[in-house]
This record gives structure tokens, sequence and C-alpha cells, in this order.
């Protein structure tokens, strides 16, 4: 269903020989700005992506996550950007309804490119929240792996 992302992973991957998101932010010139948890861009999540009128790229992250977390949710955000490229003319259009869709694909992009590959058969005796501790993504944010197939 999404071997459209995967080939956008792999030319990613080819081009720009890393895998290290601090590295493919600078290749691409998205800047990473680390601000405090309570800041009203983030309006309680975790960080925001933003693309202005001049194709500038900005992300706006929580300065208090660290670890597999931080390069999974800098790596959502680089799906956004590379994946949803045409996301902020449609923002403003108030019959746009793919808002889940796009987090889906953005959620499985970040997966891919953290090569987290999950064996339900494996996990299956372990809860969600198990599953998100063992590969390093808080409780918070266990939903995603419900949401990753």
């Amino acid at each position: 269903m999404y071997s459209w992302i995967d080939d956008i992973i792999y030319g990613l991957k080819e081009n720009y020989s890393t895998e290290d998101v601090y590295e493919l932010y600078d290749c691409l010139d998205i800047k990473i700005h680390k601000i405090e948890a309570d800041n009203i861009l983030l309006s309680g999540n975790y960080s925001f992506y933003y693309r202005d009128l001049d194709d500038r790229e900005i992300v706006f992250i929580r300065n208090d996550i660290k670890g597999v977390m931080e390069n999974f949710i800098l790596l959502h955000e680089l799906g956004h950007a590379l994946l949803h490229t045409e996301v902020f003319q449609a923002a403003f259009n108030k019959n746009f309804s793919n808002i889940g869709k796009f987090e889906k694909q953005a959620n499985y992009f970040a997966f891919k490119m953290l090569n987290i590959k999950l064996d339900m058969i494996e996990l299956e005796s372990m809860t969600i929240d198990q599953i998100a501790s063992c590969i390093g993504i808080s409780k918070e944010l266990s939903y995603l792996i419900t949401d990753f197939k």
C-alpha cells in the first residue's frame, strides 16, 4: 500500500548516503528549532512542521525529547515535508479531510526510516505500551504502533 513511500525512502538513502536524521535535515535545508514544551507554537504537541510561501522549512520540536523518540518525531515531520508537499495550500481548504491519512503516512515513513520492524506474533503477549517501551518511544505515542502495518 505504501510502496511509493518505500521508493522515496530508498531514493533518500541512496542520494544522501545517510540515515542520520540531522544529516538529512542539513542536506534538505530544513531547519530544526528546539523550543520549550509549553510554547504556543506546539499547541500541546511534540512538534510542528512549517513551510512558508517561499518554501523555507522548519520543524519546531520540544527541547525535552531525546533518543529514539526525538529521531522518530523528526523523521515523522520529515515525512510530512517529503510526502505532503502540497499540504500547505490544502490546509487552508475547509473541506480538507485527509489529515488522518497524512499522519499514518508520516508514521510509516518514520518507522521505516528507523528500520523498526514489528513482528506481532513475537510480541503477541505484550501490551502496546510495553512494545513502545521496547522500541524507545513514549507511552503517549504508543498508539502509533497500532497504525503501523
